[in-house]
Order: structure tokens, then C-alpha cells, then sequence
């Protein structure tokens, strides 16, 4: 109940005991969300990346629905875009170490809308509604090492819609950035504080007589029995319907009477004779539907019948084969034999090189006509070897003419060098700034910066038709770079 106030007949009421009412009543709602603990984001306000198109704010959904732990409303009707570029002091939030990192928080907090100005007996002017609003609060922790960063406090008359992680040159916020873990959501009670009856309870044991105690009871019997290391069920007491050649009516009468009957050496009665198998096709022999005791009892015949026939017991030295090309051998076993040791032939010029075929491959300058691998070899050492000795291909490559990495600031240009003649190729790349001054172990030839980096060359006129090129970089980044340059030419 609120406390009240007894105004009477005829009293001149001030307008700080008008206010006093309404206090006094907002007051009792307050005591009353304190003392059961309601509070929390009841509904919406669900962060996402911002859409269509994600960058460093995000979106809240709505409505979205609150209780602060003064049992004060929080409420919107439209969808809400956070800034996470800025905290709400106006401090960016970026992070300038690329081994660092930094936690952001959004928090949602109870405010008055004031309106409706008005003009009060001393002439000063008042706004007569006070409507209830929200507030959306950006704070942002420390940057420290990934991983190592701590999250923003949790702050008593605000609810913590989540948390958003900052990286190094990011930017855009994707879903993979927010954590909700810390999320303050809604309890209308805790499971401590709402008691139970376990005096008739059989299965858990409870510390304490409330639900929170009597749920953590069920959960671990639960996950005891779910992962098998705890009140698991027996065998025996799991039903089985009985099916095919097992007549048990439980899973370990079932076990053991499969591992019995598929074990058995019983003669006429083997495990074999209970496992079944298709047909198999083939000429001369092939198998019919039937069990694997009955497949491989045929089978066994069959070879037991051909290995002690003589007609067809047959060993490769025992089949003959036609002489043919360089092969001279009679019989299977003596011409593979025969392949084998010609095939491995070092001997000049009847290698096993010599032996083998290829077909004619074109190019130019140099091309093999179709021969032995052996003679294809020797014509492309003698090409590697004409090539080698003369000086046609120097023209033909990439020479390196200059190369430098410094240390530009940030928005700083430089004049690296100045050649002779301009460049045909130009390559750049860049290194983040290490905390003692040298260059990160990291060289990016493309990366998040390149865009920031600038690189040109400047004719520079000597008369008489003579021309030098100066070659100038640029560093766009907000921090300093270590900016490596490489030029080179064709010959």
C-alpha cells in the first residue's frame, strides 16, 4: 500500500504537497517492484546488425518493453538505430592497436519527456506533463589485448541491453560482434525465493525447499543419466519387442541373445547361417540368395575343386604368350620378367628409356618430334643447354631498379626516390606500427588500409629531351604506417 496523504476541506494546498502525491503513490509501485525483484527488458529491444546494409550502428526491434529495479517503465514504439562509434559522452570508440580489442555496452535507462509548456502564477514557465520515456546509454571499457578485454560494468538504474565487441580498423558491426550473454531480461520471480514441498520426492534429493534448489537437482540427475555416467536405465528394464530369431523381450536378453547365436561354432547351427546374403553373378560360377554359412560353404568347393584339378591349376610360368616387338619370352611369367628388366635398363643406347614411346609436342622456339622418351630427353637438354649458354632471355624479365621502406605519419608525404626512367611495374605495401616503434611482423600487400596509401611518379624535366622520375608516397591513415615501395623494369 502507498503512503497517503489526508488533504481536508478548505485547505490551501501548495504545489509541492500536489506533487507529494503523486510521489507518494510512484513510490509504492517502486517499493513494490524492489521488493518481489521485477525487473528487467521484458520484450523487443533485440539488437542486430543495422540493415540493410551493416556499419558501426545497430538496430533494436520493436516495441521494446522494460522494468529498471525502481519498477520504473522503460518503453518504444519504433525501432531504434544505436551509434557504436561514439559513446554517449562523444568519445569515439574505435581501437587503434590491431592486437587490441575493446567491449562496448548499451544500456537502456528510465526519462521523463517534459511538455506542454505552461505559465504559472509567478510568470515563470512550467512544463505540465512529464511523460515516461527511455534513454539509450552507450559505454565503452578499455581497449586491452583480444581476449583480454575487460566488459563495462553493470550500472544500477540501468538494464544492459548488450554488449558489442570493437576491433582495429572495423567497419562495420556484424551480428558475430554482439553478445547477449550479460543480457538483462526479464525475472518476474527467482526459482529461490518461490518454496516447494519435497517430502513425498523419491527420485531427487533437493539442497533447500525451493524451485531453484529442486530444478539444479533435476538438472544434474538429468545430465548424470543423459551422459551415460549417472542413473542410467539397465538393460533389463528396457522393453523389446521380439523379432526374427530373437525371442527375448528386453534389450539384455537381446544383447546377449544375438552375441550367443551370431558366436555359435555349433555344427549345422553356426552364426554364419544366420547372417543372410544376395546373389552374386558370374561365369562359370555364381552365388544363389542364401546365408553367408551357405555362400562361403560353396564357395570353398568351388576352390577346393579348382585347385585340385590339374587342367585348371595354372601359375603364370604355366601360361604361354606370342613373342612380340623387343619381348622374345614364351610365357606369361617370363615376359612380365623380361618388361620389368628392360624397363630398368641403364645401358646405352638400349635403355628403358628407349622403350618407351611419346607423341610429337609443338612450341616454339624449340619443339620434339615424336620418338622414344629417351630421345626427347636428350633434345630438351641440348635446347636447355643452347638457351642456358647465350644471352637471349635477360630482356625478357623483371629487375628490381629500387625498393625502401619508411615510417610516414599520418597525412605525411614523402618523396621516396627519383629514377632515371619511369617504373613498369610499382608495388606497394604496408605494416601497422608496433608499440616499440618498428614495423608489425604483418606485411599486407592488400589490405584494410590500402585505400590509404597513395602512390604516384612526377616527370621531371632536364632539357634536351631528358625526363627523371620522381617517385612520392602518401600516408591517408589516422595513425602512422611503415610504407614499403618497390619499382622495377624489363631489362
Amino acid at each position: 500500500m502507498a503512503d497517503r496523504l489526508d488533504y481536508y476541506f478548505r485547505q490551501k494546498v501548495t504545489e509541492a504537497e500536489l506533487d507529494l502525491g503523486f510521489e507518494l503513490l510512484e513510490k509504492a509501485d517502486h517499493n513494490l517492484a524492489a521488493d518481489i525483484g521485477v525487473y528487467g527488458v521484458v520484450s523487443g529491444a533485440v539488437p542486430t546488425q543495422h540493415a540493410p546494409i551493416a556499419d558501426l550502428t545497430i538496430d533494436l526491434s520493436a516495441p521494446g518493453r522494460a522494468y529498471d529495479r525502481l519498477g520504473q517503465r522503460v518503453f518504444f514504439g519504433t525501432g531504434q538505430t544505436v551509434n557504436l562509434a561514439v559513446d554517449s559522452t562523444g568519445i569515439p570508440t574505435e581501437v587503434s592497436n590491431s592486437s587490441q580489442e575493446r567491449w562496448l555496452g548499451v544500456f537502456i535507462r528510465f526519462k521523463r519527456l517534459l511538455s506542454d509548456p505552461r505559465t504559472d502564477g509567478n510568470s515563470q514557465q512550467v512544463l505540465f506533463r512529464r511523460d515516461e520515456s527511455f534513454e539509450l546509454v552507450v559505454r565503452q571499457g578499455p581497449q586491452a589485448a583480444i581476449g583480454a578485454a575487460p566488459k563495462v560494468p553493470l550500472v544500477d538504474d540501468e538494464l544492459l541491453v548488450c554488449d558489442v565487441r570493437r576491433r582495429a580498423g572495423q567497419l562495420q558491426i556484424l551480428n558475430a560482434d554482439i553478445n547477449v550473454a550479460r543480457r538483462q531480461a526479464f525475472v518476474f520471480a527467482h526459482g529461490d525465493a518461490v518454496q516447494v514441498l519435497s517430502g513425498l520426492w523419491t527420485a531427487i534429493s533437493a539442497a533447500s525447499n525451493t524451485v531453484q534448489a529442486a530444478l539444479d537437482s533435476v538438472d544434474q540427475l538429468l545430465a548424470g543419466h543423459f551422459a551415460a555416467t549417472s542413473h542410467r536405465h539397465k538393460a533389463q528394464d528396457v522393453d523389446y519387442t521380439p523379432h526374427g530369431f530373437v525371442a527375448a523381450n528386453n534389450v539384455k536378453g537381446a544383447l546377449d541373445e544375438l552375441v550367443d547365436d551370431l558366436s555359435s561354432t555349433t555344427q549345422g547351427n553356426p552364426g554364419a547361417a544366420r547372417v543372410g546374403a544376395d546373389a552374386v553373378a558370374g561365369t562359370p560360377h555364381a552365388l544363389p540368395l542364401g546365408s553367408v554359412d551357405g555362400q562361403l560353404s560353396q564357395t570353398l568347393a568351388w576352390l577346393n575343386a579348382h585347385e585340385g584339378a590339374a587342367a585348371n591349376a595354372h601359375a603364370a610360368s604355366a601360361i604361354s604368350a606370342m613373342p612380340h616387338s623387343f619381348i622374345a619370352a614364351t610365357s606369361v611369367q617370363a615376359q612380365l620378367q623380361e618388361i620389368a628388366t628392360d624397363l630398368q635398363s641403364q645401358a646405352n643406347p638400349a635403355s628403358g628409356a628407349s622403350l618407351v614411346g611419346n607423341d610429337a609436342q609443338a612450341g616454339t622456339p624449340y619443339a620434339l618430334t615424336a620418338g622414344s622418351v629417351r630421345d626427347q630427353i636428350r633434345a630438351d637438354a641440348q635446347h636447355l643447354n643452347t638457351h642456358a649458354g647465350s644471352a637471349d632471355h635477360d630482356a625478357r624479365y623483371l629487375r628490381e631498379v629500387f625498393r625502401l621502406s619508411d615510417k610516414l605519419n599520418a597525412n605525411e608525404s614523402k618523396k621516396y626516390t627519383t629514377l632515371d626512367d619511369f617504373p613498369h611495374v610499382v608495388e606497394i605495401a604496408y605494416n601497422y606500427v608496433n608499440s616499440n616503434g618498428w614495423p608489425e611482423a604483418t606485411t599486407y600487400v592488400q589490405g584494410a588500409l590500402s585505400s590509404q596509401v597513395r602512390c604516384w611518379m612526377t616527370k621531371v624535366n632536364l632539357g634536351n629531351g631528358n625526363y627523371d622520375c620522381e617517385l612520392w608516397v602518401q600516408n591517408l591513415y589516422s595513425a602512422a604506417l611503415f610504407i614499403t615501395v618497390g619499382a622495377y623494369r624489363v631489362a
